[in-house]
């Protein structure tokens, strides 16, 4: 049994032969690409079925991931609550501590935390200044885009392409990212 990438490999070699090759009839050619097209055609659209296959699999694991987040959740609840009303038993009976033979119980303290009511009120010396800086991609692409258009017609007009065009947005450029396939 051939490969997918086999007879793609076959296909591409065929097509070199015939740029090469003047003992090919028409019928040949005709009947040999014919037949590697179905064949490879035949072994794609069986790739395609696990490629899908493998899409449903991936979101019954989302889903499995969603219901068990749920489902840690109710957990981690519950254990707040027990949690609770032990620590409420032990308030009940006005006890700061317990030993069992299986743990040891201690109502703590509560810890000193800081709640901010007004942050325009608090002095300048108590509060952090953070500064984001998040490019514009759009307008960055938009801008090299019209600078290289601006480059080309100059060139085709034969006139000499200045050196802010050639660099229109320093740090920065254009790349083409990898091809993607596209199946429907």
């Amino acid at each position: 049994m051939t490969t997918a990438i086999a007879l793609a490999a076959d296909y591409t070699s065929l097509l070199q032969l015939l740029e090469s090759s003047d003992e090919l009839t028409p019928e040949m050619i005709a009947d040999t690409l014919e037949c590697i097209e179905g064949e490879l055609a035949d072994k794609l659209d069986a790739i395609m079925v696990i490629a899908r296959n493998n899409l449903g699999h991936a979101k019954t694991c989302d889903e499995e991931i969603k219901r068990l987040a749920e489902r840690k959740k109710y957990f981690e609840n519950k254990d707040k609550t027990l949690r609770k009303y032990i620590l409420s038993c032990l308030m009940a009976a006005n006890l700061d501590k317990l030993k069992t033979s299986k743990n040891t119980f201690s109502a703590r303290k509560g810890s000193i935390s800081v709640v901010i009511d007004n942050e325009k009120l608090l002095p300048d010396e108590l509060v952090t200044v953070q500064t984001i800086i998040a490019p514009n991609k759009k307008a960055i692409k938009e801008a090299i885009e019209a600078a290289e258009a601006a480059a080309a017609q100059i060139t085709a007009d034969g006139g000499e392409v200045p050196a802010e065009l050639l660099n229109p947005v320093p740090g920065a450029h254009l790349e083409i990212g990898e091809r993607s396939l596209q199946v429907r």
